[in-house]
């Protein structure tokens, strides 16, 4: 039977568990199975019951008995508390009931697996609320190597697909399509569009997704391994709209390309996958020539393809004009021609300019072994001129030595190729020479110039290995001949080799494999793998299986062999089943047309394999292993297995084989003046035909001194800013970045009048280069490349002059080691108190460290870390950069935040709604070249749209208040601001994120703020129409409190008081001892009542009217609704005489020269003197050295585990009330102790004092000390 002496140590086991967080906590009715005190929902919340149904897996693969949870949000990142669906015990819930937070619309499940060595996997999850319901698919598994998956809304839209398939024979696919959908914010779940695609098919396709909106992009999916599938376009047509939504693909998806690719709307997008085009594909193939010439007239547009290999042998290929081209020019063999490219393919910038009259071929005619044409152009024929410059290919590595698949990839299998000296470009390896044939020894050398430890070489014909083409294409160089290493050479150039000539043609390409074991690499005995027929590891799952034993890997002879054990085979080397019915019952010498029996010379070394099916590894297996196995290789076991991620090694094995190359870096970014000329920059002045570089011009060029000489193809004495703005691509008002590439020595070159800038024909002979718009993916290449090259700018003088702080500087100096620098960066200062909204009350950036740079910003990303508090119904302007055309972030009068190019009645609305005291990180991205602006709001991003404007931002930054009227003041806090004068990419913006919540100081400001407006969020609480709700949806009986409720020397009342103007202490519900606190609310404004007061300094007698004497305080201000009329009265001693004071309200009080048994005093009901154990000290730093306040602290609180720093004088990151006990100001039992702000200490020494250890700390800005409370 349950003792009463063992219900009162549960119940203080209960109080010390809700002392030890900063929760709030109310009594709430009975209910069967709950405790009486419960957790309240946060204020500004609501509460809805779920019903949330999951579909399990039924799979001998998934463990349903596994610790599982999941959260639900919304779009604009509200959240639930964590809901259980399933533990180690009970299994899967497959319906649970359950009482959180309302977050309107749910949008997405995020789930968890808690246990360790499970695997659990669902089909959907259906959550239901107030009679509507979401379904959510499950994607994936969740294991010990991805525990956490996000699920989106299933949808039940229908959609319609028409899905073209290019045309070649190798654009087809037997892997399985996916797409996602996404349109106005919001985007679908992973659908299946089709189970394999054949080559020009067109296929119409049907499917249920949830509804995105409009649509602006798709991302299509292949999951194949090694058959990647040429989509040319989808038009995707809605149930309900008769809008089709074209999106030209024309991409190569699927290994070995890109798995996803995400496909824009906008034709004319750069910053998503390149477009894949054939050799012979022209310019005017792909634009569309209505008003071209107009469009162009001032300047030029930018678009990315991918070339393939080898278009240097295309035969339908036509080439016009060098450096710059006619629209009918080839823009592959052009690009080959021009040395953006080799003959390895790649990915390059196509640049659209207006038409000229003439294009004109270098004198030599032929480049890189293709010849031009000169051209003049018709009057009676669209036409325009592009140009191009490289942007990413397979020959951007440092290595001098590669290995190319047949897709034109890098990989660990394929062809080996090396460098020709003296050229950009590369050769194949024939295998016999007249002196030399390549030898095992030359493939283990290539592989260990590429990093790997060996490499076999695979003598089978490069034509048709595993069933694909390695050999390269006609025309395609040769390095060399018939190379033969001895083993001991340094690399493969010092190992001997014939002169390429002798290479008839690439059918006699050598092939060779890199693998990441060396052949004496420790391997345990009965480790298996699978091998394809050249002995190498099987890369498509089906092989002979080996096993290792005695010190080398033999094969398993099929006697006694069960089909469980080759089940047991593809588990362990981590596939997730059989392939069709397994392979084990084939005979090796006929496996698809294959014979993968052993060769003579391999070991048997294992028979009569009996595996009873429940086994993990097949070693666990009953089995023989001896020397003297009496079978053939004709016997040899074949394995074929299916699904994971894994070809014959398992995972760990298969990630060993990729290969991964260092590649170039690219040149640091050029910072030009007008006058610079590509002769004045030495980098410049040597570089060769086909180069990149990137620089920076400032604004205002055209109006400097300077001949230009060209159009669209400059010579070498141009000045480069200027011919930039004669040619479209930079505004002359506007510093910016372009890109310069490097073009053949010309003789003629065209004059023309282009944006007020007169350039002239010239006909002499001159080194010549282009200019074109910079990629964000080569900006982030060049930035990643040259990480200090944006320190530059950054004059660390200036910094260490602005502040005197020294933690400041230390702060920010941490923060810069980041390898993204903003332009500018502003922090709130250490014990900087926020913004206030009053005049004034705003910061000015003009004179502060690098200011200047973030003037005439073209691309840019802001970043705005804040923390509104107050302001509702009015303008806040949280920044605002230069007067008209500049741009504005704001929050309005309904609470929403607002993007704006100021003087444009254009409002960009975010539909996102910031609540007060809670902290927001934002992003605010400017792309010029689309004129896109994307906002993200804690790393996600809510908004995407184009404009028709730009931005100028040529003035002054203020915070805080906006830059064209001096109101919109802002209140709140902001924390950081950093400006860029680049894009961020999604992974930077999480990046600055993560950032900013690990900087000290900021949370520090964070805390600072949130102890003010906690105080406000509790008066605007307790009073609220209707009752307080917990977050098991119970009603709460008493307020909501952080501190402790059962205290038995300061008890509180458990229920509101409420109040009028005659109540006084005299009353019985006010009976207690002395220090008794009582929770009370004042119904009435007692201001001009006829009940007197007596007293002053807050102690009042007991026959005073406890109203009016709040109000005399100053504790409590009338006509002010219900925002603070509750307040706490403490019974206090009796004095022996009460004198007369003025007080609030211009209330007298009278004195009394009656001495009384009881007082009492009136406090604010707040966070500053009714404590947790858990509370530190965080909140001194609003206070001034020498201030005093008291606390009421809990009892035990010597027993948690918060800690505590320093002996004596502490460190306000020490908990309270643990530090006053150890001090000796407090006992175990709480009560109250006065707390006195110190002075900043260089160090905190920790001890054992009282029972209780206090830690050492470093320095801190502030101290404190306790005393003992004396009741007067």
């Amino acid at each position: 039977m349950i003792k009463f002496k063992d219900i009162l140590i549960l119940i203080n086991i209960y109080i010390l568990i809700l002392n030890a967080y900063c929760k709030e906590w109310c009594k709430a009715t009975f209910e069967y199975g709950k405790s009486d005190y419960a957790e309240c929902i946060s204020e500004g919340d609501s509460i809805s019951r779920y019903m949330i149904e999951t579909i399990p897996i039924l799979s001998k693969d998934v463990d349903l008995y596994s610790n599982v949870s999941l959260v639900l949000s919304n779009g604009y990142g509200s959240k639930t508390k964590e809901i259980i669906i399933g533990n180690e015990n009970d299994g899967l819930l497959n319906k649970i009931f359950t009482v959180r937070s309302d977050i309107g619309n749910p949008e997405y499940i995020h789930i968890k697996l808690n246990s360790q060595n499970k695997n659990w996997k669902c089909k959907k999850i259906t959550v239901w609320k107030d009679y509507k319901y979401w379904v959510f698919d499950c994607i994936g598994s969740l294991n010990d190597k991805k525990p956490e998956s996000t699920y989106f809304l299933s949808g039940n839209k229908i959609y319609i697909a028409y899905v073209q398939t290019g045309k070649d024979i190798e654009a087809a696919t037997t892997g399985t399509i996916e797409i996602i959908l996404l349109g106005n914010n919001k985007r679908s779940n992973t659908k299946v569009l089709h189970e394999g695609f054949s080559a020009g098919g067109l296929k119409k396709i049907k499917f249920q997704a949830s509804d995105v909106g409009e649509l602006e992009d798709i991302i299509l999916i292949n999951n194949s391994l090694n058959d990647p599938w040429y989509c040319d376009f989808v038009k995707i047509k809605s149930d309900n709209n008769n809008k089709i939504y074209i999106f030209n693909v024309k991409s190569w998806i699927g290994a070995p390309y890109d798995k996803n690719v995400k496909v824009n709307i906008k034709s004319d997008t750069i910053e998503g996958t390149s477009k894949d085009i054939d050799c012979h594909i022209r310019a005017i193939d792909l634009i569309n020539t209505n008003n071209i010439n107009k469009l162009l007239q001032n300047k030029v547009q930018i678009f990315k393809v991918r070339c393939p290999q080898n278009c240097q042998n295309s035969e339908f290929a036509i080439i016009e004009g060098s450096s710059i081209h006619p629209s009918s020019t080839s823009i592959c063999a052009a690009a080959i021609h021009d040395g953006s490219i080799s003959p390895s393919g790649g990915e390059i910038i196509v640049t659209v300019a207006s038409e000229l009259n003439h294009y004109y071929t270098i004198k030599e005619k032929i480049f890189n072994e293709l010849e031009a044409l000169d051209f003049s152009a018709k009057a009676d024929e669209k036409n325009f001129t592009f140009f191009t410059y490289h942007l990413d290919s397979i020959d951007d590595i440092i290595s001098n030595v590669r290995i190319v698949d047949s897709f034109g990839k890098l990989s660990s299998l394929g062809r080996l190729e090396i460098r020709l000296k003296n050229k950009n470009s590369w050769g194949t390896v024939c295998v016999k020479g007249p002196n030399f044939q390549f030898n095992d020894d030359a493939a283990k050398r290539a592989c260990k110039d590429l990093g790997f430890p060996n490499g076999i070489h695979i003598k089978e014909n490069c034509a048709n290995l595993n069933g694909q083409n390695y050999c390269a294409g006609y025309k395609y160089p040769f390095a060399s001949s018939g190379i033969l290493c001895t083993g001991h050479e340094k690399d493969i150039s010092k190992c001997n080799a014939d002169d390429f000539s002798h290479c008839v043609d690439h059918h006699d390409d050598v092939i060779i494999q890199c693998l990441h074991y060396s052949s004496n690499e420790l391997i345990n005995d009965g480790a298996i793998r699978l091998v394809d027929i050249n002995g190498a590891p099987s890369n498509n799952g089906i092989g002979r299986l080996q096993i290792y034993y005695h010190g080398v890997f033999g094969s398993v002879c099929s006697e006694g062999w069960v089909k469980e054990a080759e089940n047991i085979v593809c588990h362990e080397l981590g596939y997730n089943g059989l392939k069709g019915n397994g392979f084990s019952h084939h005979s090796c010498t006929d496996i698809s047309g294959e014979n993968l029996c052993g060769p003579d010379t391999e070991k048997i070394n294992a028979v009569n394999i009996k595996c009873k099916g429940d086994e993990k590894l097949l070693r666990n297996c009953p089995h023989e292993t001896h020397d003297d196995i009496y079978c053939s290789h004709d016997e040899d076991v074949i394995v074929g297995c299916v699904g994971g991620d894994n070809n014959s090694h398992g995972e760990e094995q298969n990630k060993k084989h990729l290969i991964n190359l260092e590649k170039k870096k690219f040149h640091p970014k050029i910072e030009l003046t007008c006058f610079d000329k590509m002769l004045s920059k030495s980098n410049l002045s040597v570089a060769t035909t086909g180069d990149v570089f990137l620089a920076s011009c400032p604004e205002k060029c055209d109006e400097e001194v300077g001949v230009v000489k060209g159009t669209f193809l400059y010579t070498y004495d141009s000045p480069i800013c200027k011919s930039a703005i004669h040619s479209g691509v930079l505004p002359n008002n506007i510093a910016e970045d372009i890109v310069l590439s490097i073009a053949h020595t010309h003789n003629n070159f065209i004059g023309t009048k282009r944006n007020n800038i007169e350039s002239h024909d010239f006909k002499g002979t001159s080194k010549s280069f282009t200019i074109s718009i910079p990629t964000m993916s080569l900006l982030r290449e060049e930035r990643k490349s040259n990480p200090k090259s944006e320190d530059e700018m950054i004059n660390k003088n200036e910094i260490d002059l602005t502040y005197d702080h020294s933690v400041f500087n230390n702060k920010l100096d941490h923060h810069l080691t980041s390898s993204m620098k903003p332009t500018f960066q502003w922090i709130a200062p250490t014990g900087f108190v926020g913004f206030n909204g009053k005049e004034n009350d705003y910061i000015d950036c003009t004179n502060l460290p690098n200011e200047k740079y973030i003037r005439s910003l073209s691309n840019f990303t802001f970043i705005v870390y804040f923390t509104l508090s107050g302001g509702e119904g009015t303008w806040r302007t949280i920044l605002s950069h230069s007067l008209c055309e500049g741009i504005s972030i704001s929050i309005n009068e309904d609470n929403e935040l607002i993007i704006e190019q100021n003087c444009n009645p254009h409002l960009l609305k975010s539909k996102f709604k910031p609540k007060f005291g809670q902290t927001y990180h934002i992003s605010l991205v400017f792309n010029k070249i689309n004129k896109t602006l994307y906002l993200y709001i804690n790393g996600k991003k809510v908004i995407t749209e184009k404009n028709t404007y730009n931005f100028t931002l040529s003035g002054d930054l203020i915070i805080g208040r906006s830059n064209q009227t001096t109101k919109d003041y802002f209140i709140g806090n902001i924390h950081l601001v950093e400006i860029y004068k680049y894009t961020l990419s999604e992974q930077e913006i999480k990046e600055s994120l993560n950032s900013s919540l690990s900087l000290e100081y900021l949370n520090m400001n964070i805390l600072e703020q949130m102890s003010k407006t906690k105080k406000d969020k509790k008066k605007n609480q307790k009073n609220k129409k209707g009752v307080q709700k917990t977050i098991d949806g119970r009603d709460c009986v008493t307020p909501c409190k952080s501190k402790n409720m059962i205290n038995k020397d300061l008890q509180i009342n458990t229920q509101q008081i409420n109040l009028k103007c005659q109540d006084n202490l005299l009353s019985e519900q006010f009976n207690g001892k002395i220090g008794s606190q009582f929770l009370v609310s004042c119904i009435e404004n007692c201001t001009k009542s006829k009940y007197f007061i007596k007293g002053t300094n807050n102690y009042y007698t007991p026959d005073s009217s406890i109203c009016k004497a709040a109000i005399h305080a100053g504790i409590y201000k009338p006509n002010m609704g219900n925002k603070n009329n509750t307040f706490v009265i403490r019974i206090v001693e009796g004095l022996l005489e009460y004198k007369s004071s003025r007080g609030h309200f211009g209330i007298l009080s009278k004195s009394e020269k009656q001495s009384q048994l009881r007082s009492f005093s009136v406090l604010s009901e707040n966070e500053e003197n009714i404590f947790t154990c858990s509370t530190d000290g965080q909140f001194i730093l609003n206070l001034s050295v020498g201030e005093k306040r008291t606390i009421n602290c809990p009892s035990n609180c010597n027993i948690i585990k918060d800690k505590i720093y320093g002996t004596n004088i502490y460190s306000p990151i020490s908990v309270l009330c643990k530090a006053a006990i150890h001090s000796g100001a407090l006992s175990n039992q709480g009560g109250l102790v006065e707390i006195i702000v110190g002075t900043g200490q260089e160090e905190f020494k920790g001890s054992t004092q009282n029972n209780v250890e206090s830690f050492s700390s470093n320095n801190h800005s502030r101290s404190i000390t306790f005393n003992k409370h004396m009741e007067l």
